[in-house]
C-alpha cells in the first residue's frame, strides 16, 4: 500500500492525534469500558454539536433508506392491486416466478455489500449514496412499463446493484460520527423512521392501485412502480444536496465543532483517523469470526423483516380478511414497532445492554411468529396481536444488531466491512424468505414460520454466548492479559 499522503490528509492526522489528547494524557479506561469522552468540553456545546449532526444527518438518510424498504418491498403491493392483475398480466402464477423474482433483487445486492464501500470514501456519501438512489429510483420507474416476467427480473436485479450501496454505507456513516454510546438510538432512528413512514405505503399503494386503475392506459399494478420510483428519484436528488460527508470533510461544521466531534470519537474508540480500505485488510476482518455472527443475527432478524413485507397480506388473507384489508392492515404494526424500537434502543445506550436487548427482541420474534402462524388457527384477534409483536421484535433487533456490530471493533476501514458484511447476511434472510415461503404452502407458509422461529432462537443464544466471551476477554484486558482490538484501553460493550 502506497505511504503518500496529500497535504490535506497529513493535516488530519495532525490535528487528529492532537485531539487524541486534548485536555492532558490520553484518558484511560475505567473497569466498565467507559470513558469521559466530554473532559474538557462544555456540555452545552456538545449538546449543540450533537443537535447539529442529529438534524444534517438523520433525516435524509431517513428517507433514503424509507424509499429503498418501500421499492424493494412494493413487489407484493403491485402483485395485490386489482385482484392480482399484475400476476395476470405477466403470467407470474406459473411455477416459481414470483419467487425468481422477488429472489432476482437479493443475488447482486448481497455480492455487491462490501466492494459498495469502497466508493463511499472514493467519491463522497454524497455522489455515491445519492446516486445509487436517483438510479435504483429509474429501475422502480421502468417497472412500470415491463410485458413479461423477465423484464420484471432483470429490473429487480439492477435494483438489487444500486440499493446494495445505502444500508451498509449509512451504517458506516452514522458509526463514523457518534461515539458507541449514541450508536444504538441513531441507528433506531434511522431504521424505525423508515419503518414507520413505510406503514402508509400500503395504503398509498391501495389508493394508487384502485383509483388509476386503467388510467392512461395502465392498469394499477404499473402506477404504483411508477410513482414509486419519480419518489425516489426526488429523494435521490435531495440526498445528493443534503447529506453530509464524513467528520474530517464536514463543511457544515467550524473547526471548534470539528474538534469536538474528532476529540470523542478518539477518546471512545481511538480510531477517529481513517484507515484506506484495501483488498489484504478486507481479507483479515472477514476472518474474524464475529462479523459472521452478528451477520447470522442480521439474517434472522431480515427474514421475519422480508417474510412480513413479501407475504403478509396473503397471511391476512387466511385469516380470513378480503383483498382490501389484508392491504390495509400492513400498515398498524409498522405503527406500532417504532416504539420497542427506540425505548429498547436508548436502554441499551444507557446501561450498555446491548445484548439483553438483542437476545429479548429474538424472543419476541419467536412469540409473535408464533401468534400468527397456524398454531393458533381459530383466533384471529391473538394472530394479528403476534403480527404487531413479530414487527416490533425483527425491526427493533436490525439497529440493536447493527449498533452492537459496531461497537465490538476499531479501525475504520474494519467497520466498513462489519457493516456491508452484516447487511449482506439481511440480503440473505431475503433468500430465505423468497424461498422458504412457497407459494404451494399458501396461507399457512409452514416452512417458512418454522425457519424464522428457529433462526430467531438461534439469534436469541447465540447472542447470550457472544456476549459471555465478550465478558470474559473483557476481565483479561482488566488484568493485562489480553489487548483488545489493538488497543489497551478498549473494552467490549
Amino acid at each position: 500500500m502506497s505511504t503518500h499522503k496529500n497535504s490535506g490528509e497529513i493535516q488530519h492526522i495532525e490535528a487528529t492525534e492532537k485531539y487524541a489528547l486534548q485536555g492532558g494524557e490520553h484518558v484511560e479506561a475505567v473497569s466498565d469500558g467507559v470513558v469521559d469522552i466530554d473532559e474538557g468540553f462544555d456540555p452545552v456545546a456538545v449538546k449543540r454539536v450533537m443537535r447539529k449532526i442529529d438534524m444534517r444527518l438523520i433525516p435524509i438518510l431517513t428517507f433514503m433508506y424509507l424509499v429503498s424498504a418501500m421499492d424493494r418491498a412494493n413487489l407484493a403491493l403491485a402483485r395485490a392491486a386489482n385482484q392480482n392483475q399484475m400476476v395476470i398480466d405477466l403470467q407470474l402464477q406459473i411455477g416459481n416466478r414470483y419467487s425468481i423474482a422477488t429472489l432476482a433483487f437479493f443475488i447482486p445486492y448481497i455480492i455487491l455489500e462490501v466492494p459498495s464501500q469502497a466508493g463511499l470514501r472514493q467519491f463522497g456519501a454524497k455522489l455515491w449514496l445519492g446516486g445509487a438512489t436517483v438510479l435504483w429510483g429509474v429501475m422502480m420507474l421502468c417497472m412500470g412499463f415491463v410485458e413479461t416476467w423477465q423484464q420484471l427480473t432483470a429490473l429487480r436485479a439492477l435494483l438489487g446493484v444500486f440499493e446494495a450501496t445505502l444500508f451498509p454505507g449509512a451504517a458506516y456513516l452514522i458509526s463514523c460520527w457518534y461515539p458507541r454510546r449514541f450508536m444504538a438510538t441513531r441507528m433506531s432512528y434511522f431504521f424505525i423512521g423508515a419503518m414507520f413512514l413505510q406503514a402508509f405505503s400500503g395504503i398509498m399503494a391501495w389508493g394508487i392501485g384502485d383509483s388509476l386503475h386503467t388510467k392512461g392506459g395502465l392498469h394499477g399494478w404499473q402506477w404504483i412502480f411508477i410513482i414509486y420510483g419519480l419518489i425516489t428519484i426526488f429523494i435521490g436528488i435531495c440526498a445528493v444536496i443534503l447529506i453530509i460527508d464524513f467528520p474530517d470533510k464536514a463543511s457544515f461544521l467550524t473547526d471548534k465543532e470539528r474538534e469536538i466531534v474528532l476529540t470523542r470519537i478518539q477518546r471512545d474508540r481511538n480510531d477517529a483517523v481513517y484507515d484506506h480500505l484495501t483488498f489484504k485488510k478486507v481479507m483479515v476482518h472477514l476472518a474474524d469470526v464475529r462479523i459472521w455472527l452478528f451477520g447470522l443475527f442480521f439474517c434472522a432478524a431480515a427474514l421475519c423483516i422480508y417474510a412480513l413485507a413479501y407475504f403478509l397480506p396473503q397471511i391476512l388473507a387466511g385469516m380470513g380478511f378480503d383483498n382490501k384489508m389484508s392491504q390495509i392492515l400492513t400498515a398498524p404494526p409498522s405503527f406500532y414497532s417504532p416504539i420497542p424500537c427506540v425505548i429498547m434502543a436508548k436502554l441499551a445506550d444507557k446501561y450498555n445492554w446491548r445484548m439483553h436487548m438483542v437476545a429479548l427482541n429474538a424472543v419476541i420474534t419467536v412469540v409473535g411468529v408464533a401468534m400468527f402462524s397456524q398454531l393458533a388457527k381459530e383466533q384471529v384477534a391473538a394472530r394479528y396481536v403476534g403480527v404487531f409483536l413479530a414487527t416490533g421484535g425483527c425491526q427493533a433487533l436490525i439497529p440493536l444488531i447493527t449498533a452492537w456490530s459496531q461497537t465490538c471493533i476499531r479501525s475504520q476501514s474494519k467497520r466498513a466491512v462489519m457493516s456491508a458484511t452484516v447487511v449482506a447476511w439481511g440480503g440473505i434472510g431475503g433468500i430465505l424468505a423468497s424461498v422458504s415461503f412457497r407459494q404451494a404452502e399458501i396461507p399457512h407458509y409452514t416452512t417458512g414460520i418454522f425457519l424464522t422461529i428457529g433462526l430467531n432462537a438461534f439469534a436469541a443464544v447465540g447472542s447470550f454466548l457472544l456476549w459471555l466471551y465478550f465478558m470474559s476477554q473483557n476481565r483479561k484486558a482488566d488484568r493485562g492479559e489480553k489487548v483488545l482490538e489493538g488497543d489497551p484501553d478498549f473494552r467490549f460493550q
